[in-house]
């Protein structure tokens, strides 16, 4: 009997586990008959409206890596980084010896990453800052400090981040030799260099910057806050050969700008145009995002002439690119409440709260696919119209796209593959008032 009895409440318990499981991805499923569940799918040009639109500029201060190249896409046209950044002293404060004189001076850069090809040969240049840089302000993309127009670097390379050029290192350096009249001017100032105080405000810093061309080539990251990247002035004095390193701190100010010309692109792209859009595009590094709007949900719900109750909305993208090795797309995505048509204002949408793995966002290589789950979203809008009076359809943009130039391009609402039209696919129950 002992035994009988564990073995019964055994399975009961079992029986009472497995019943207590649900299934978040359709909410309010297990309140109705499933009978009742009817599935539809906007997805015809009719029930969708799109757009691309330009991002204006990102906050792109004190990044994790700063970006440095130039890009030739096929499909997005020509994307340019470069980067502004302070250098602060590795002592207290720098004296040179007597009769010292400036050999050479480098710019060590320590590899991070890189996108694109690295096949293409690039031109690097350096110019010295000539506006302070504080801690305290607000520096983007599109910002432009003034520079001293003599010219400190001209330097050809090609991207090898994975050359190992140091024993001690993993990874690959650029090294960009720098004009030695800017070690002739840190010794020939040296009062200047009594504390790191004084330095900045002598020395405002670096501009470093790839030319633009029509090569393919590649955007390179790289590691400022590493050991091996520094400002490295060699030179000699009466008693010794010697040199010293100027490092970027992590009080540093340092900000990345990025320039985009679209019109290189093999196809056009067209931007703030709601009834061309066969392809949509969401790029990183302050370039594009995408809009998207369901008008007729509203007009739907009440042709039903019932209270509608969306069980599951499920928005999902299609990519339209031929994604390669060079081209990797995003990770990830993001989707929020576009507050104005054109603007990057967004709001964050509330299936978002319930967590990353039931809202979605992250591209699927298997299917090219990504998906955005979207039901009390869509239940709002079905309900008051316009999410919270102030959001006008979604935004699609790059997860973390201050720091990523990935970019994707997926089918929109006029695409003429029909199956891969941008679509919400909505699972719902019907509910007499």
């Amino acid at each position: 009997m002992t035994k009988t009895r564990v073995l019964t409440l055994i399975f009961l318990s079992l029986i009472g586990l497995l019943s207590c499981r649900k299934t978040p991805e359709r909410i309010g499923s297990d309140l109705q008959p499933s009978n009742s569940l009817i599935s539809v799918a906007f997805n015809d040009e009719h029930s969708v409206e799109s757009s691309t639109f330009k991002v204006p500029s990102l906050s792109t201060k004190m990044l994790g890596y700063t970006f440095l190249g130039n890009n030739n896409d096929p499909v997005f046209g020509i994307l340019n980084c470069d980067f502004f950044t302070q250098f602060s002293l590795t002592t207290e404060s720098q004296t040179w010896g007597d009769n010292a004189v400036a050999d050479s001076v480098v710019l060590n850069l320590v590899y991070n990453g890189y996108y694109g090809d690295t096949t293409e040969y690039m031109t690097v240049r350096a110019y010295e800052i000539l506006e302070d840089m504080y801690v305290d302000s607000t520096y983007r993309s599109n910002m432009v400090l003034e520079c001293d127009e003599y010219e400190l670097a001209n330097h050809i390379f090609s991207p090898r981040p994975h050359t190992i050029i140091d024993t001690t290192l993993d990874r690959g350096m650029l090294r960009i030799p720098i004009n030695p009249a800017l070690g002739t001017k840190f010794i020939e100032n040296e009062a200047e260099l009594a504390s790191n105080t004084k330095f900045k405000e002598f020395f405002k810093g670096l501009r470093v910057i790839c030319d633009i061309t029509n090569a393919e080539a590649a955007i390179c990251f790289f590691n400022m806050n590493h050991s091996y990247t520094y400002l490295r002035v060699y030179y000699h004095n009466d008693i010794d050969t010697l040199h010293y390193d100027f490092q970027v701190s992590s009080s540093d100010v340092r900000y990345n700008h990025y320039y985009h010309d679209f019109n290189a692109a093999a196809n056009t792209i067209t931007f703030n145009d709601t009834v061309d859009n066969e392809k949509l595009y969401v790029q990183g590094v302050a370039g594009t995002r995408a809009w998207i709007k369901f008008p007729n949900l509203q007009e739907w719900a009440k042709s039903l002439n019932d209270k509608v109750i969306i069980n599951e909305a499920k928005l999902v993208l299609t990519g339209a690119v031929t994604d390669t090795a060079e081209y990797a797309p995003p990770a990830k995505l993001v989707a929020a409440g576009a507050k104005f048509d054109t603007d990057t204002l967004y709001a964050i949408l509330p299936d978002q709260y319930v967590g990353s793995e039931y809202f979605g966002g992250t591209y699927d290589a298997s299917t090219e696919t990504v998906f955005f789950r979207i039901t009390e979203y869509v239940q709002n809008v079905i309900k008051n119209g316009s999410y919270a009076t102030e959001c006008n359809g979604l935004l699609i943009y790059v997860d973390q796209g201050s720091y990523t130039p990935r970019r994707w391009a997926f089918h929109g609402p006029q695409s003429t593959e029909e199956d891969k039209r941008v679509r919400l696919e909505i699972v719902y129950s019907l509910i007499k008032d």
